[in-house]
């Protein structure tokens, strides 16, 4: 996990935090997302993460 991953995964937790929401408890070994394609896709959408829904945030899992 780079530095860049940490900050996103930051923001993406932060924003949660300040929705009333929470982030997944599963350990960060377990899924790993692409934040750098969930960024450009929400910019694209005109969205916060905090928004994606299950299935829009799945598709940045990386396998």
């Amino acid at each position: 996990m780079t530095s860049e991953d940490i900050k996103n995964m930051r923001e993406l937790d932060e924003a949660a935090e300040k929705a009333g929401g929470f982030t997944s408890p599963v350990s960060p070994d377990d899924i790993h997302y692409d934040y750098r394609g969930i960024s450009r896709y929400c910019k694209e959408k005109g969205i916060e993460p905090v928004d994606m829904t299950i299935r829009e945030l799945n598709m940045f899992i990386i396998e």
